[in-house]
C-alpha cells in the first residue's frame, strides 16, 4: 500500500521519517512544496489551493492514505480535503492534539506558525476535550528560516529561542506542542531552555502512531518484512535542502526528484477531460438518429451581455 505525505518545506521530512521507522513496509512519498514555503504566512484561500494541489499529485502516484504533515495545511485545509477526496486523511493537528489531552497536563503551552496560531484550531479542539487545560499559544514563525537555512549551529539562534518561548518558562506549563513539523530539528534546543520537567510534544512521533494503528486495524495483511521503497519529491531545491535533508537522515539512501507539481497537475486534467469529450462524442454519435427536427424557421438575437436565445415559431408568425 503507498502512503503520500505532504508538507510546505523540509520540515515534513521529520513526519517521514517517524513513519518510515514505523511502517518499513509501506510504501511511502513525500512531497516537499518548496517553491511555496513558508505555507504559515499564506491565506486559508491560497493555503486550501497548495493542499488540494499536493493531494492530487499524490493521489496519481496511486497513494491510497494521505499525511497532512503540515500544521499549517492541518488547521486551515484538513476538512476541505476529507470532502473532495474520498481517502483516509491523518493530520499531525489531530494527532497532537489527542496525545496532549492523555497527559494530564493543566498548562499546555502551543507554538506554531502565524496561520497555525491565528487559527485557534489546537486551543478549541484541546478545549472540547477538556474544557479545564489552560493554553498559552504563541507564533514562532522565524524558526522556520532557521531550521530551512541551516542556521541552527549561530551562537544567535539560543537567543532567539530563548525570547520566544520567555512566556511560556514564565507561565510554568506542563506540556509545550511543537505545532510545526520544522520544531522537532530544534527539539533539544528547546527542551534544554524549558528544562527536563516540560513534555514536549512532538506531532511526527504522534502521527506515526495514529497511523500504525490505524494500519494494523484496518489492513493488517500489508504488515510484512520486506522493506519498501520511499521516494520524495520537491517543486525546488533550496541551497539548503541537501544539507538539512542529511541531518534528518544520517544514511540517505533515498531518491529526490525535482517536479513541477502545476505541470502534472495540468497534464492530469488534460487527460480527464480528453476523456469526457471522447465519452460525451460517443453518446452524441449513439443519440443523434434519434433528434427531431423542431423547426424551420429559427430567429435568434444577441442580447447585451453576449448571450443568445433562439425563438421557435412553427407558424412564421411571431
Amino acid at each position: 500500500m503507498k502512503i503520500g505525505i505532504f508538507d510546505s518545506g523540509i520540515g515534513g521530512l521529520t513526519v517521514f521519517k517517524e513513519i518510515s521507522k514505523k511502517l518499513p513496509s509501506f510504501e511511502l512519498f513525500y512531497l516537499g512544496d518548496t517553491a511555496r514555503l513558508p505555507y504559515g504566512i499564506k491565506s486559508k484561500k491560497t493555503v486550501d489551493q497548495y493542499s488540494e494541489r499536493n493531494v492530487r499529485f499524490l493521489r496519481s502516484l496511486g497513494c491510497k492514505i494521505i499525511v497532512v504533515a503540515c500544521n499549517t495545511a492541518s488547521s486551515y485545509s484538513t476538512s476541505l480535503l476529507k470532502k473532495k477526496f474520498n481517502l483516509p486523511i491523518f493530520d499531525v493537528l489531530s494527532s497532537g492534539v489527542l496525545a496532549s489531552s492523555k497527559l494530564g497536563a493543566k498548562r499546555i503551552g502551543i507554538i506554531g506558525t502565524a496561520s497555525t496560531i491565528e487559527s485557534k484550531t489546537y486551543e478549541n479542539n484541546i478545549r472540547r476535550i477538556d474544557k479545564s487545560i489552560k493554553t498559552i499559544a504563541k507564533a514562532c514563525p522565524i524558526f522556520v528560516p532557521l531550521i530551512e537555512q541551516g542556521l541552527l549551529k549561530k551562537n544567535y539562534s539560543k537567543l532567539i529561542i530563548e525570547d520566544n518561548l520567555a512566556v511560556f518558562k514564565r507561565n510554568a506549563i506542563d506540556a509545550l506542542i511543537l505545532g510545526c513539523t520544522h520544531y522537532p530539528l530544534i527539539k533539544k534546543d528547546i527542551q534544554d531552555y524549558l528544562g527536563p520537567n516540560v513534555i514536549l510534544i512532538d506531532s511526527a512521533q504522534e502521527i506515526s502512531k495514529s497511523l500504525y494503528d490505524y494500519l494494523k486495524l484496518r489492513h493488517p495483511n500489508e504488515f510484512s518484512k520486506t522493506k519498501k521503497r520511499r521516494r520524495i519529491f520537491v517543486t525546488d531545491k533550496s541551497v539548503y535542502f541537501n544539507s538539512v535533508t542529511r541531518k534528518i537522515f544520517r544514511n540517505l539512501d533515498y531518491k529526490i526528484k525535482l517536479i513541477d507539481i502545476k505541470w502534472n497537475i495540468a497534464y492530469l486534467l488534460c487527460v480527464i477531460r480528453l476523456d469526457y469529450l471522447r465519452k460525451f462524442f460517443k453518446l452524441f454519435c449513439q443519440c443523434r438518429d434519434n433528434f427531431e427536427q423542431v423547426t424551420t424557421n429559427s430567429i435568434i438575437t444577441f442580447l447585451k451581455n453576449w448571450c443568445v436565445r433562439i425563438f421557435i415559431d412553427s407558424n412564421d408568425y411571431f
